[in-house]
């Protein structure tokens, strides 16, 4: 008689030795395919210097933390950037870098944690490695006062859709990146600072060489940023000369000058004799041995009478005679008809006053001198205090900072822009709630500006921009050219996109700034 039990497992194979090894590799085997299904494929691209070793993302593929400049640390802290050294081999392009070394601010925390002065890369994501025709590029410098932040924005910038390659490039900030010296001048041939801006510069000749083995083509390449990124995308653009290393501009949430008045290069050095005398030293060899850690502490120390508060004391353009070469007021007295596309967005809301409502007189006063007494009637404070006039348009502190910094300010630019014929736009963006940076979302990821037309957004525009060097596309509302005498702009909100005129109104006619 059969063993009844034995014949069980027999059928069944539940607990033969065959039974479970043949189920252990029909495991494994799933196991083995889900992984190579589910696992991001590597990917290895030669660029100039050596072999990179990226992530596939479907056709395209990204790589993170590829380095376009030496770390500039050691002798090389404060000089311009130089020559990346090859490398043999395939070299990891699957982490992110450190961040450039900064403060911790809490916003930034992530960061700052995660900070370094070895900190030149670059982030890179393309749709296509291998595309019939080279496709558009957008290099995006991010914001952060010029003294935070990081390339790791490219974790939500999201344009592969539209068949563009992405770069976020990082740059050494505060103390590290846009600090002078009398040493420093007198060892660069009378100019020193700005050195987070010629990394940019250095950033972009690297795109310039290499994005063509990414799908990408050099000849369609927009520069973009927010903020400080704004800023610095207004900078460049001002004193791209004959570079031809980008084809179009977008600032958002930041103008050339920030709304402050430009900081000479001997004000600049006074600022690095401060930080020579906070640390006790004296001496260029010494200050580049200073430990990264004493030096952020000073940076937070120093201080600027010609700035209303020193929040934005990276957010002075410094006209160092190399980079910056003249104040953004004089450069833009002389922008050339043929000056690139130009794109200036600032939010309904940006930011109050820097130092907040105990600094509105001493703002109103900086900005507009003489006129004063005009700007304190329209605003109403001092002697005229009143109700705010337009809630909508935030606090007191938030309106006149938004109008001195961001919104007349915008509208000075690119009022010369366009008075000498160069291709412009301007926006306002009216999302709820409103404050600065809340446009990101809306440009990074798609965001619509209203459920029911998911197609009107401000990322369709952008990707007109940077694919055409025209926001204005078909199926979408039209966005025409800022001209001068009737300050033409959008207005895009909740209830759609709107053609208006004169932004900001009457105090912006008394704004004389950048």
């Amino acid at each position: 008689m059969r063993n009844p039990s034995l014949h069980h497992r027999a059928r069944h194979g539940a607990g033969s030795r065959p039974g479970r090894l043949r189920q252990l590799w029909v495991v494994l085997a799933l196991l083995a395919s889900w992984s190579a299904w589910a696992a991001p494929a590597p990917v290895t691209v030669a660029i100039g210097k050596g072999r990179l070793a990226g992530q596939s993302d479907g056709s395209g593929a990204v790589f993170l933390g590829i380095p376009f400049a030496a770390p500039p640390t050691g002798a090389l802290r404060w000089r311009p950037p130089q020559d990346v050294a090859a490398w043999s081999g395939v070299r990891d392009a699957t982490h992110a870098p450190a961040a450039c070394a900064q403060n911790d601010y809490g916003w930034n925390r992530a960061d700052a944690m995660h900070s370094s002065e070895d900190c030149l890369y670059l982030n890179l994501k393309t749709p296509n490695l291998h595309p019939k025709q080279p496709l558009p590029v957008l290099v995006w410098i991010h914001g952060g006062s010029n003294r935070a932040g990081s390339a790791a924005d490219i974790d939500r910038i999201r344009l592969a859709h539209a068949g563009i390659v992405v770069v976020s490039v990082q740059y050494r900030l505060g103390v590290f990146g846009f600090l002078s010296l009398p040493a420093l001048s007198a060892e660069q041939g009378g100019h020193s600072g700005n050195y987070g801006l010629m990394d940019q510069l250095a950033a972009l000749a690297w795109v310039q060489r290499e994005i063509g083995r990414f799908g990408g083509d050099p000849r369609r390449v927009t520069i973009a940023g927010q903020s400080a990124g704004g800023m610095d995308v207004g900078l460049l653009a001002l004193e791209a000369g004959d570079r031809q290393l980008f084809a179009g501009a977008w600032s958002t949430g930041g103008t050339p000058g920030f709304g402050q008045s430009a900081r000479s290069l001997a004000q600049n050095e006074a600022l690095g004799t401060q930080l020579e005398q906070r640390l006790h030293v004296d001496d260029l060899e010494q200050l580049r041995q200073a430990p990264p850690k004493a030096l952020l502490a000073a940076d937070l120390q120093l201080h600027s009478d010609a700035i209303t508060d020193d929040s934005y004391l990276w957010l002075q353009a410094v006209v160092d005679g190399k980079v910056v070469t003249e104040p953004p007021a004089s450069l833009l007295a002389d922008v050339p008809a043929t000056a690139i596309p130009y794109v200036l967005t600032t939010n309904r809301i940006e930011l109050q006053v820097p130092g907040g409502a105990a600094k509105i007189e001493r703002r109103l006063h900086q900005v507009f001198g003489d006129r004063y007494t005009e700007a304190a009637h329209h605003y109403g404070v001092g002697a005229l205090a009143r109700a705010d006039a337009d809630p909508g348009y935030g606090t007191l502190a938030e309106r006149i900072g938004t109008d001195t910094d961001f919104r007349c300010a915008g509208n000075h630019v690119l009022a010369h822009y366009a008075a000498h014929g160069a291709p412009a736009w301007r926006a306002q963006f009216s999302f709820q709630p409103s404050h600065h940076s809340a446009e990101l979302p809306y440009l990074y990821e798609g965001k619509p500006l209203n459920a029911a037309h998911p197609a009107v957004s401000p990322q369709a525009y952008f990707i007109n921009f940077i694919k055409t060097g025209d926001p204005d596309g078909a199926g979408l509302p039209p966005w025409p050219r800022y001209m001068p005498d009737t300050g033409a702009h959008v207005d895009m909100g909740p209830d759609g996109v709107h053609a208006g005129t004169h932004l900001g109104g009457s105090i912006c006619d008394l704004f004389d700034g950048v």
